[in-house]
């Protein structure tokens, strides 16, 4: 990469850095506000993880996992999430850009046109969702008492958070691309983001297997999520997979986002303004 990429890019990171701060501040104004806000999203959320442990009172395990595995799948799957949501919620409301107009005037600044739209909201709301991952990772370790760390699964489940993120990321943005040619696409997208956290906070091996070949290589959220826990929690890996490829799961995910950035420099490219 040549100097003047390097310089652009420490540029972008820093007003990146400085479109944050200004959304912070602001919501630090109202501290009782923020607060309540966070923990009432804590609370609609710690509902989820609620209900999702109530299945284990009349029944001991799920196709063989434990109330404490499938906490563990759980907490990796709303920490994921939860930084997808608090990073990414400008990509998420580009739909309301586009109605509005906006995105013309963001295409005249000299500026990224990514950088403007995933630094427009930064919300500290969901936080909620990100404190109920790690109250759950406690809570489902607190359940598992013989489960033996090494270093190999201290690196890896968050590299497999890392990567989840990314991808719940990419699909938030293929979900803005199709907001190019119509304006009305969040439930498009809420089949793959908000669905596909609700169902890999399940183990992988309840569904069909198109299905699970469907979120192991098409939409590969559950590389990121299923596959690393699996490795922590010393089960065998789907579809007879080698243990090995667990910490490939950072490849899956550039891809993904690779491709959903191809569709976004597209739609980008191609965009005739508002009404036309």
């Amino acid at each position: 990469m040549s100097l003047s990429r390097w310089n652009k890019l420490w540029h972008d990171l820093l007003l990146y850095r400085y479109l944050i701060g200004i959304q912070v501040k602001a919501q630090f104004q109202y501290k009782i506000n923020l607060l309540i806000d966070i923990s009432t999203y804590l609370a609609v959320t710690g509902l989820e993880f609620v209900a999702l442990l109530l299945f284990f009172g009349p029944f001991p395990d799920m196709l063989g996992w434990k109330m404490g595995e499938v906490a563990l799948l759980c907490s990796v799957m709303n920490l994921s999430f939860g930084l997808a949501e608090l990073v990414g919620a400008g990509i998420d409301n580009f739909s309301e850009t586009i109605r509005r107009g906006e995105f013309d005037r963001v295409l005249l600044r000299p500026t990224g046109v990514f950088l403007q739209i995933i630094g427009s909201d930064f919300r500290l709301r969901r936080l909620g969702r990100i404190s109920l991952g790690i109250l759950g990772f406690a809570f489902s370790l607190s359940l598992l008492p013989n489960l033996h760390w090494t270093w190999s699964k201290l690196l890896l489940l968050p590299l497999g958070i890392v990567s989840t993120t990314v991808i719940f990321l990419s699909i938030l943005l293929l979900g803005a691309c199709i907001c190019f040619w119509t304006v009305e696409a969040v439930e498009i997208t809420n089949v793959l983001s908000y669905g596909g956290r609700e169902m890999l906070s399940y183990p992988l091996t309840v569904y069909n297997g198109l299905l699970q070949r469907i979120f192991l290589f098409v939409v590969p959220l559950a590389f990121g999520s299923y596959v690393p826990v699996c490795y922590a929690l010393g089960r065998p890996l789907p579809f007879g997979m080698s243990e090995w490829l667990a910490f490939c799961s950072p490849l899956p995910a550039v891809l993904f986002a690779c491709v959903c950035g191809g569709f976004w420099s597209f739609g980008v490219r191609h965009y005739q303004s508002t009404g036309n």
